[in-house]
């Protein structure tokens, strides 16, 4: 499963790096990742919430019954079945 550690970045580059891995994690038929993000004052929480809903690919899980961790937020992601994905890659 993979991890995208977002925590000690900036607003900014937290949102690049996020963005970036989301759509490779996407690109790469993953289903489910982690976004380490930290505890702190929850900017970077609430950012990962809103920028998977604005990619619209994926979903937050509330609370994982396997792990939680207020500083992660586990993602679901919806990407198509292996042949459409072949179609995107080209």
């Amino acid at each position: 499963m993979r991890e995208i550690h977002v925590r000690r970045l900036r607003y900014p580059e937290a949102r690049r790096e996020l963005e970036r891995q989301l759509n490779a994690a996407f690109m790469a038929g993953e289903r489910r990742v982690h976004v380490v993000h930290g505890v702190g004052s929850g900017r970077l929480k609430k950012m990962v919430a809103d920028l998977v809903q604005e990619m619209g690919f994926g979903s937050v899980v509330e609370r994982d019954a396997l792990m939680y961790n207020p500083g992660v937020t586990v993602v679901d992601l919806f990407p198509p079945d292996q042949q459409t994905l072949k179609m995107y890659r080209g």
